[in-house]
């Protein structure tokens, strides 16, 4: 049995006894309300000396009677009020219908201090006092994806943001990014492509990812590792649509996804989307009229018509600054490389071989010049010129979910070698960023800073030198701009 605190209709609280068992909650006794601290406190001793007299379950943090200070020796301490906040927040999201405690400290562990499965177990012993063997966790991970763990972790997170943040998930948000391998062997997912990571000379695998309008992780797919990220776009989009169950969704998603059979297949799945686009791979003559149309005037934008939709184009002043620089940089390169063709191994922007003679091509410079600083954003829906621009612009949540991946998270590199086990890997990431981005909303502060806040707090066990007697206690926390923090921090999840 533990005490539970709960919101009521009327802006009070109840405080209430309750145990789980098997994902259901039974609540054995209703204490009361109240709206000042004295009457929790107060009403929390009354649910205490309940559970007492029901189990004879004794409070976790109870000092030992005429304990005297030299007599103290702390044989322990450990970030338990960390590991319960991140526990909690796992509950929240319904993750913990799927009963699998050692899954569940996996991702503690992954947020907490990511490492690799074998010294996962052993951050879980020592910190948590939690004890795995490492063929137990492979055995789970192995079972877990047999029972489509990835298929019910995702469903937990769409019906949480419905329903926890609110979201009707009418818009979302797809970008691909890559994940290396110290590995050169090409095996299943693991193969040569494109990386985002300038790793060329190892396999990886190409991984897609949706989230909310908040970069809160909705569902993620990966693929081998040579899959170009445009011909992802369509078989994702048609699965998220699927499990959101919205006929009114509209996709966004970046410039290389865009491509004449990609808008016929979302046109032909009715699917809404806002993607940007490459200017220079249009026609000429409509790269005349958007460019004389926007009048290189500040903000100002154009529509026009292409592959039978809107295509929204807008020119910036500070765009087109930066294109400008960007571009005579290019072309100071060119330059060098052109005086010294030897040194020519891959392809330059602004260089083109004539007749095995390499030059400065002034087309193509003068292409870019055209259309500097504008930016060209092609949709099928009905929404407003500045919506469609804006909506867009929010693409750089789902470029701050792949950093947290990769950073915070440590997704990369990988040293798996099934594609079983790297699919494992990734939901265990995969539910670690939902916890992530879920406390970062709601607090306003950054995973690393939570994580410090949260972990000054410890659960120290203390044992009484002369009599042999042990409790265990919490740091107390005297700052009180820090108290508020740790408050938020303790509030969060229930």
């Amino acid at each position: 049995m533990r005490v539970r605190i709960v919101p009521t209709f009327k802006g009070k609280y109840t405080v209430q006894v309750v145990s789980k068992y098997s994902g259901k909650l039974t609540v054995h006794k209703h204490l009361g309300t109240f709206a000042t601290e004295v009457e929790k406190q107060n009403l929390i001793k009354e649910a205490k000396e309940y559970i007492k007299t029901q189990t004879g379950q004794e409070e976790l943090f109870s000092i030992p009677q005429n304990l005297q200070l030299k007599n103290v020796v702390i044989t322990q301490s450990r970030p338990l009020f960390l590991y319960r906040l991140l526990c909690r927040i796992y509950n929240l999201f319904g993750f913990d219908q799927y009963d699998d405690s050692l899954i569940r400290d996996l991702v503690v562990a992954r947020v907490f201090q990511p490492q690799s499965k074998r010294e996962t177990r052993e951050v879980m012993s020592d910190l948590f006092g939690i004890d795995y063997s490492i063929i137990t966790i492979y055995r789970h991970l192995k079972k877990e994806i047999d029972h489509n763990l990835k298929d019910q972790f995702q469903t937990a997170l769409i019906n949480f943001a419905k329903t926890g943040l609110n979201d009707s998930l009418h818009l979302v948000f797809y970008d691909v990014t890559t994940l290396a391998f110290d590995s050169h062997a090409k095996a299943g997912l693991k193969d040569f492509g494109y990386s985002k990571d300038h790793r060329f000379q190892d396999v990886q695998i190409v991984v897609g990812l949706v989230v909310n309008r908040d970069g809160f992780p909705l569902y993620f797919d990966v693929f081998n590792g040579k899959t170009f990220e445009g011909k992802t776009f369509v078989t994702v989009v048609e699965k998220v649509k699927k499990l959101l169950n919205n006929p009114d969704l509209v996709v966004i998603a970046d410039a290389a996804m865009i491509s004449r059979i990609n808008v016929e297949e979302l046109d032909k799945r009715k699917v809404g989307f806002i993607v940007g686009t490459r200017l220079a791979n249009l026609p000429l003559k409509l790269q005349t009229q958007i460019s004389s149309e926007v009048s290189k005037i500040d903000l100002k934008t154009t529509t026009v018509k292409y592959l039978n939709h809107r295509l929204i184009c807008q020119y910036s002043i500070s765009r087109a600054a930066k294109d400008k620089s960007d571009r005579e940089k290019q072309i100071e390169k060119a330059k060098i490389i052109i005086s010294s063709p030897s040194r020519i191994s891959s392809r330059f922007r602004f260089v083109q071989s004539i007749n095995g003679q390499y030059e400065v091509n002034n087309t193509l410079i003068e292409k870019a010049k055209r259309l500097e600083g504008i930016k060209g954003y092609l949709t099928n829906t009905n929404l407003p010129e500045s919506t469609i621009i804006e909506r867009y612009h929010d693409l750089w949540r789902i470029e701050k979910a792949f950093r947290i991946t990769k950073t915070d998270l440590e997704a990369r590199p990988i040293f798996l070698r099934l594609d079983k086990t790297i699919t494992c890997h990734l939901i265990i990431v995969f539910a670690g960023l939902a916890i992530v981005r879920y406390l970062e909303i709601k607090t306003n502060m950054s995973i690393k800073r939570i994580l410090k806040i949260a972990g000054k707090v410890l659960t120290h066990e203390v044992k009484n030198s002369v009599t042999g007697e042990k409790a265990l206690i919490e740091t107390t926390i005297i700052d009180e701009e820090l108290k508020q923090k740790v408050q938020l921090l303790n509030s969060l999840g229930h």
